[in-house]
């Protein structure tokens, strides 16, 4: 026992005389060594030994008493653990805080919990030394009392991490969302960009945590900025930090928010913008003022819909509609929405009022090509819930209107070949406005739907033309499988959605069409080719055509040397050469990257060999400072010293300020070209361009494969 405590002691002394050197060295110094914050950075991942190896101890200690067998070197040793770690623990807390970005009261809170912990610790494993019965008896109420300091401790740790309500969230009801169901209603700044902000932003710049001195929690803090500065500057949002760093690579430091957290979606980054371009409102509606379809379609994500709960109709009423000549399906298993659908073309008048047992759960409701009148639509009144209804080819006229109008949340209505005029379609959209209006051969002019449809912001179609071939196009066909590099036989696998579609393919480079052949079964390749193919299907349009370009591979790359590494972020070189094509992600682990940097590259094919084409792929993303390169060299040699011949070289164009994500394939021919060694060079972009936010500091250059085909 005497040889344990010496051990702890000589532990005890040399852990508060080294940190306690650093603290005081710390203390001395204008701003924290680099390395006292690296030390900082353990704290979070060194508190749960001590939290966890206490709560042990007590696990131990009140079980033994109650068997009556006290393992007394098994809790000293466990309570010697706990001190040594919670005062390491502490120390790193201490340097974390140096860091700043903490909300002073409840870092001290936090801090002077902490150490009040670590004492009531080191007084635990100081008790269990001792055989005092009257000090032994201070044992288990000291134990409880740390316990309840530990946990106020790490509540306070957690607000200072997470935010205040952190461990409460969830103890309270949630307050329900206010419903808004039309974006004019939607406030720019409290229903928009404070959400994006308490979604992504929040947990790191709130009001116990604010890291670089910034909360977004409120207008004044917003503009009041941070120790960078100001964090938006109204009207100009390239000048705005809380804008330009979200636009940063995301392996950059002052990227927001930081990598391995959420990040905003390209549509709230141009919300953001927008807000701080146009003159950060704080009190005014999102629309106001401007007519902007991007901005209207953006905004719909941020709409909050009253939730309707549909009972589940009874039996006997569902049995009695379809009695009366109905099919009636459940569009959700076991839920209460009902999709309905005459089966009778000339109901009676008592049947269409069968409907009126299931007012609550009509959901779609299909009487088309009937002999319904104006009078049977009278029941559509008690229509709670009805979505989508069909009247086409029916014999209805404008005093259908009355009733139709009555259905609030109506959003597809076909009125196609009945005898509504302009005066019944106006009528109705004056009371309500379903999204969606077929309204062709009917008595409804161009003219007039066209002006009502701007008017209220719906579709309304009112010739045949109108929108239906756009409507009526064919989707390309899917391909597997993904990749299109191979070395022996490639199986390619063609697919439609939709039935009865002829899926036609070329493979000499020319256009499908009526006359191509038409896919039966895989398609097996041997040998390099481009794929073109579509789908056709009679009354509809065809597809697109979709291209993919594939090549066999001719020399697996085992022997190369690099002149200039791949970054440490995206470092391995043999990526260059596995045959396996990178996705548009760019950290998906398929792509090598160069920040400002060329790809130079030599390889060894073993024997002096007829080279055909070779070829590389790349990546193009604005907005992570990913920009296509501008040349692509080939230099070839029969000797590994040279001299090297430049053989080939393209230079890779691009033109405007970039959009989505894309890739591309760049290809040099090599007529007549025999080399063992080829020197591969591939030049980065470069500087970025005035126009982007990061102006003046180098691109990245991403290449996922080099290949001879």
């Amino acid at each position: 026992m005497k040889e344990s405590s010496q051990a702890y002691k000589s532990i005890f002394l040399i852990i508060l005389t080294v940190f306690g050197v650093m603290t005081l060295y710390t203390l001395n110094t204008e701003e924290a060594p680099r390395f006292i914050l690296f030390f900082g950075r353990f704290h979070p991942l060194l508190l749960h030994l001590p939290i966890g190896a206490l709560v042990v101890t007590f696990f131990i200690d009140i079980t033994s008493r109650f068997q009556k067998k006290y393992p007394t070197s098994i809790i000293r040793n466990l309570l010697g653990f706990t001190a040594v770690f919670a005062i390491i623990t502490c120390f790193f807390g201490y340097f974390l805080s140096l860091e700043g970005g903490y909300q002073e009261e409840t870092l001290d809170l936090h801090f002077y919990t902490g150490i009040a912990t670590t004492l009531l610790t080191s007084g635990l494993f100081l008790i269990s030394n001792t055989s005092k019965p009257k000090t032994q008896k201070w044992f288990l109420p000291l134990f409880i009392a740390t316990l309840i300091l530990i946990s106020i401790a790490g509540h306070y740790g957690s607000v200072l991490t997470h935010g205040d309500n952190f461990l409460t969230e969830y103890a309270r009801v949630p307050e329900k969302e206010k419903t808004i169901e039309v974006v004019d209603s939607l406030r720019m700044y409290d229903h928009v960009v404070a959400k994006i902000l308490d979604d992504t932003c929040i947990q790191c710049h709130n009001a116990s945590k604010q890291k670089g001195e910034l909360s977004l929690l409120t207008k004044e803090s917003i503009l009041k900025g941070g120790v960078s500065g100001a964090n938006v500057i109204e009207g100009n949002a390239s000048q705005s930090l809380l804008y330009t760093r979200l636009l940063l690579p995301i392996s950059n430091e002052e990227h927001m928010p930081p990598e391995g957290k959420a990040q905003l979606t390209k549509d709230e980054i141009w919300l953001l913008q927008h807000w701080i371009d146009q003159g950060l409102d704080f009190e005014g509606y999102a629309t106001r003022g401007m007519e902007n379809d991007t901005l209207r379609k953006k905004l719909k994500k941020y709409l909050v819909f009253n939730e309707v709960i549909i009972p589940i109709a009874p039996v006997d009423a569902i049995e009695e509609v379809k009695e009366a000549g109905f099919r009636v399906l459940e569009l959700v298993p076991g839920k209460g929405a009902l999709n309905v659908k005459l089966l009778n073309s000339s109901p009676t008048k008592e049947a269409i009022e069968t409907l009126s047992l299931l007012e609550e759960q009509i959901v779609e409701l299909d009487l088309n090509t009937s002999e319904i009148t104006d009078e049977m639509t009278a029941v559509f009144k008690d229509f709670k819930n009805l979505k989508s209804l069909r009247l086409d080819n029916t014999n209805i006229t404008d005093a259908a209107i009355k009733n139709i109008k009555k259905l609030a949340h109506l959003e597809v209505l076909n009125i196609y070949n009945t005898a509504i005029s302009n005066d019944g379609l106006t009528e109705l959209v004056n009371t309500i406005q379903p999204k969606q209006v077929y309204a062709w051969q009917t008595q409804v002019d161009k003219e007039t739907a066209d002006r009502l449809a701007q008017q209220f912001d719906i579709r309304i179609q009112s010739t045949i033309a109108a929108n239906f071939v756009e409507d009526s196009q064919l989707e390309p066909p899917l391909i597997s499988p993904i990749k299109t590099l191979f070395n022996d036989t490639i199986h390619i696998a063609l697919e439609s959605r939709l039935k009865d579609v002829a899926l036609r393919y070329t493979l000499d480079g020319t256009t499908p069409d009526t006359t191509a052949t038409v896919y039966t079964e895989k398609i097996i390749l041997d040998q390099s080719k481009t794929l073109k193919v579509a789908a056709f299907k009679k009354g509809w349009d065809p597809s697109d055509v979709l291209v993919r370009e594939y090549a066999k591979i001719k020399h697996i790359i085992t022997d190369f040397t690099i002149k200039t590494k791949p970054s440490e972020q995206y470092p391995d070189a043999k990526k260059l050469f596995d045959l396996k094509e990178g996705s548009l992600d760019f950290k998906d682990g398929n792509w090598t990257g160069y920040l400002g940097t060329d790809l130079n590259t030599t390889i060894d094919l073993g024997t002096i060999t007829p080279i055909q084409h070779v070829s590389f792929r790349c990546m193009e993303s604005v907005g992570s400072w990913i920009f296509y390169p501008s040349s692509f060299t080939l230099y070839t040699s029969t000797t590994k010293k040279g001299p090297f011949k430049e053989v080939a070289s393209t230079k890779v164009t691009r033109e405007g300020e970039g959009g989505d994500t894309e890739t591309k394939k760049m290809t040099l021919e090599l007529p007549n070209t025999e080399a063992r060694y080829v020197k591969v060079v591939i030049k980065n972009y470069g500087t970025l361009p005035e126009w982007h936010p990061g102006a003046g500091n180098p691109a990245w250059l991403f290449v996922d494969e080099v290949y001879f085909w």
